[in-house]
């Protein structure tokens, strides 16, 4: 039925629609016969992960922008039809659904998805309203050229979302509800959490080392001299072993910081360069 009614819209909006088969083991292919050419389906050899399966749609689309839903009943078609119309006032580069209260969140994520996304939070310097909503549209250009840096597996929306946010696009959120999936989720909480949880350290280190590095310096400091501090008051005037190693640590972290950030910098310019070229053979 849904994939009936995204048909159906589809045809109203000329949009094109991709489905990517992931190895799915329900009746989905049968069920995608019946639209013939209609939909254009990609059919995984070998389970390849959500992030994987959803560059191949990228690659694939011949559209200025793609969209991205999840096929297990979560996403609602009206939220699509609401952020697709909003483009046609708000010129950004990314429109990302954010759960409203009435949305389905299973109560054993709560503290996983509370705890990634407060680090989210303060790693990017930003109030991020949902880390992972798999809802969204965004300018097929700027993902050509962040597909290497995204995660292939269930960190694709998050890894995408840290990336747009640090080349500075305009990302806006726009509330959707979510509904209660249907079928079994293969994410696991400890091990998937986890994993975003260090892709996010990783882009935010790629982006933004300085973020990462300069409090790891500070707070080295800061303890080595609080500790001098103690050694004056309780014993003798003298500069311990500790205080030294401490203090060549942080001095350190802190030339590493700079030395990654002045890299961060290529980097970064190297990519926008990248995007810009993109815009300009689109036109």
């Amino acid at each position: 039925m849904g994939l009936i009614l995204t048909h159906s819209k589809a045809k109203e909006n000329a949009w094109e629609i991709i489905v990517v088969n992931d190895c799915s083991t329900d009746d989905a292919v049968a069920a995608l016969q019946e639209f013939d050419s209609a939909v254009t389906v990609i059919t995984n050899e070998v389970n390849m992960g959500y992030g994987a399966s959803i560059k191949r749609g990228i690659l694939a689309a011949k559209t200025e922008r793609v969209a991205s839903m999840d096929a297990d009943g979560q996403h609602r078609i009206a939220d699509l039809e609401a952020m697709a119309a909003r483009l046609e006032d708000d010129d950004v580069d990314a429109l990302i659904g954010k759960r409203d209260k009435s949305s389905h969140v299973p109560f054993v994520r709560m503290p996983g998805k509370w705890v990634l996304a407060h680090a989210a939070n303060f790693i990017t310097g930003r109030k991020i309203p949902d880390i992972n909503c798999g809802l969204r549209i965004l300018r097929r250009r700027f993902m050509l050229s962040l597909l290497s840096l995204t995660s292939d597996g269930f960190s694709f929306s998050t890894s995408t979302l840290v990336c747009l946010l640090q080349l500075g696009c305009r990302v806006q959120f726009v509330s959707v509800t979510v509904d209660e999936r249907i079928g079994k989720s293969t994410v696991k909480q400890v091990r998937d959490g986890f994993y975003t949880l260090m892709l996010i350290l990783r882009r935010i280190t790629l982006f933004k080392p300085l973020r990462v590095f300069l409090p790891l310096s500070l707070i080295l400091f800061a303890a080595t001299f609080i500790n001098q501090m103690y050694v004056f008051a309780t014993q003798e005037l003298d500069i311990t072993t500790a205080t030294v190693v401490g203090g060549l640590g942080g001095l350190f972290i802190f030339c590493m910081a700079l030395l990654a950030d002045q890299i961060s910098g290529l980097r970064r310019d190297l990519l926008l360069r990248d995007i810009k070229m993109e815009q300009l053979s689109c036109k």
